[in-house]
């Protein structure tokens, strides 16, 4: 009988402390923070668990994996892996903060054509993402090299976010610029307070910063032919007229064939990589020479690589190019 009751002793004691120990989810000595893996029970998702939902346009379907996977996905797609880790670091805090301000507007109002994803992989329209095949095959024989030092950038910056004002920030970058960055309001219209013009000073270092394109006199009727009131005429000398920058060299408008348009216009329709331009004529057509790549707003990537050989952190580096923000620790 003695017996009896010390084994039901036992198993009643076991009752107790299994369900504590199976919910005890305490992470290791890894230098991550209790508020980055604790698991509610009330379904609440981790950052751990995230599921972040990409809509692969080229193969029309939505991918569901981990915050951390689509980061790596984002830096490879988006930064040169030979930049420096906190340059890197600074990208990945920049994506996943695009990527909470996505989720948040399609939470808000859904893009049907998303497919219920919160954004694509689109570079157009949103940011690029690699699958782990895809980086392999872009990378080669240093894609072991490659996938390790980004993981290890995603890794030392999990669950940091961009905000302004407690939410996250539009975190807009481009490759590199003149040397200036643009502000929201020149670029889109509307003013941004976190996303002014700053000094970006190693961009005018980048080897790929000034490039050219020769447009031939069909080529560049061709491209400026579904502008509304354009009609060209006489020698190209007279078909691009009445050029306005900015103080930075920025084209704000100008005149082609009659028709007067923005700069960004013109880099779209022209194909050229930004709204930093010069031209002029040749004997069958135009050259332009152009100053950096991209929109210009928000973090130069090129800048931030600068930024960080030069001892800054990639903290520094993102209030550098969002003027007055904070960096916090989302919970999901």
């Amino acid at each position: 009988m003695r017996f009896y009751k010390i084994t039901a002793f036992i198993i009643a004691l076991a009752l107790i402390v299994l369900p504590l120990t199976a919910f005890d989810s305490s992470p290791a000595d890894t230098g991550e923070t209790q508020a980055e893996n604790k698991t509610d029970v009330t379904g609440k998702d981790s950052r751990k668990n995230e599921a972040v939902k990409v809509f692969m346009r080229e193969d029309d379907l939505v991918l569901s994996i981990t915050a951390e996977e689509y980061l790596i996905g984002v830096l490879a797609a988006e930064m040169l892996p030979t930049y420096h880790e906190q340059a890197l670091c600074a990208q990945a805090v920049a994506a996943y903060t695009y990527l909470l301000y996505k989720k948040s507007e399609q939470e808000k109002s859904p893009d049907a054509s998303l497919k219920g994803a919160y954004l694509s992989n689109d570079t157009s329209t949103h940011q690029g993402y690699l699958t782990e095949e895809e980086r392999a095959e872009k990378w080669g024989d240093k894609a072991d090299s490659y996938e390790k030092k980004l993981t290890k950038a995603v890794e030392a910056v999990k669950g940091k976010v961009i905000t302004y004002e407690g939410k996250p920030i539009i975190a807009a970058f481009h490759a590199n610029n003149c040397g200036v960055t643009q502000s929201a309001e020149t670029v889109w219209g509307n003013a941004v307070p976190y996303l002014k013009s700053v000094n970006s000073v190693g961009d005018k270092l980048s080897p790929d910063c000034i490039k050219t394109v020769v447009l031939s006199a069909s080529e560049f009727s061709q491209a400026v032919g579904t502008l509304q009131g354009c009609e060209l005429s006489g020698a190209s000398d007279t078909w691009i007229k009445n050029v306005e920058t900015d103080e930075n060299g920025y084209v704000q408008s100008l005149e082609i064939g009659g028709a007067k348009i923005t700069g960004l216009k013109a880099r779209d329709v022209l194909g050229l990589r930004s709204a930093v331009f010069t031209v002029e004529t040749q004997d069958d057509g135009l050259r332009f020479t152009t100053q950096g790549y991209g929109h210009g707003v928000g973090m130069s990537q090129y800048g931030a690589d600068y930024m960080a050989r030069q001892g800054s952190t990639w903290q520094e580096i993102l209030k550098h190019y969002y003027t007055g923000v904070e960096i916090e620790d989302y919970n999901a």
